[in-house]
């Protein structure tokens, strides 16, 4: 992969992209923010999800680019990093601010530089394929394996019930049927033949899971209506293999 800040290849100052923990050297490409402002209203009775598009405004996200520099290089590359605008690398030029610490250690003679970028705004695409309807896991009629190479090894929390709503009184609350919201966690990995497949299906399913309104989840033993709102963390195991959780919310209410 090559990557260039502001347009220019790391490698002109002296830097060639290293590994570490992930099969790319920049770390947060695949990642969806999570949902900022009131996401849901508590009614005392049941729980409110704010899905509405006005209402869906994402964080920005961390991206951080590790590489080795050489002594001679090493002082232009963190010049440009912290004065860098735009993050390129083979598929995509990203918008981003260093404005957190730049750590250096020196190995032999190169140093090992980690560098940490905000992307400020994030944007979501479109979602540009139509649904296969069929396979176990789906969301919205998306096959989450057809559609998306998006394999779910384990679920958790599918099945329970969330605590009740309790209301302040001054005697003891007995109602237990209004019900608040719970977390219902996926883990998941998705596999495609390419960096370019899964940097492109990731982004799709960016789009699926914040478009408005709920969402219907379906596994093989039940089907909820839910939203998300937690966004989603990623590891490149390699540079076509991606393993998350995916979090979704379930409003239980007046069960």
């Amino acid at each position: 992969m090559n990557y260039n800040l502001d347009g220019i290849p790391i490698s002109n100052y002296g830097a060639r992209p290293t590994l570490a923990g992930q099969a790319l050297s920049l770390h947060g490409i695949f990642d969806l923010p999570k949902r900022v402002g009131k996401t849901e209203h508590n009614w005392g009775t049941s729980i409110e999800p704010f899905v509405n598009e006005k209402d869906i405004e994402l964080d920005g996200r961390s991206l951080t680019l590790h590489a080795a520099v050489n002594s001679a290089g090493l002082d232009s590359f963190i010049q440009a990093c912290m004065a860098c605008e735009e993050l390129g690398f083979d598929y995509d030029v990203i918008g981003v601010v260093c404005k957190d610490e730049i750590q250096v250690r020196k190995i032999n003679s190169w140093f090992v530089v980690t560098v940490p970028f905000w992307q400020d705004v994030y944007e979501v695409g479109s979602l540009d394929i139509n649904p296969s309807a069929s396979g176990l896991f789906r969301l919205d009629d998306f096959d989450l394996r057809r559609d998306f190479g998006v394999y779910v090894s384990e679920s958790n929390n599918l099945f329970n019930t969330a605590k009740r709503i309790d209301i302040p009184t001054t005697e003891f609350y007995t109602r237990a049927n209004y019900r608040a919201s719970r977390d219902i966690t996926l883990r998941c990995s998705m596999m495609r033949q390419s960096f370019a497949g899964v940097y492109q299906s990731m982004k799709r399913f960016h789009s699926l899971l914040m478009a408005p309104g709920m969402r219907t989840l379906a596994t093989p033993n039940k089907t909820l209506e839910v939203y998300f709102k937690s966004g989603i963390s990623v590891r490149a195991v390699t540079r076509n293999i991606l393993q998350f959780n995916i979090t979704a919310t379930r409003c239980d209410n007046n069960i």
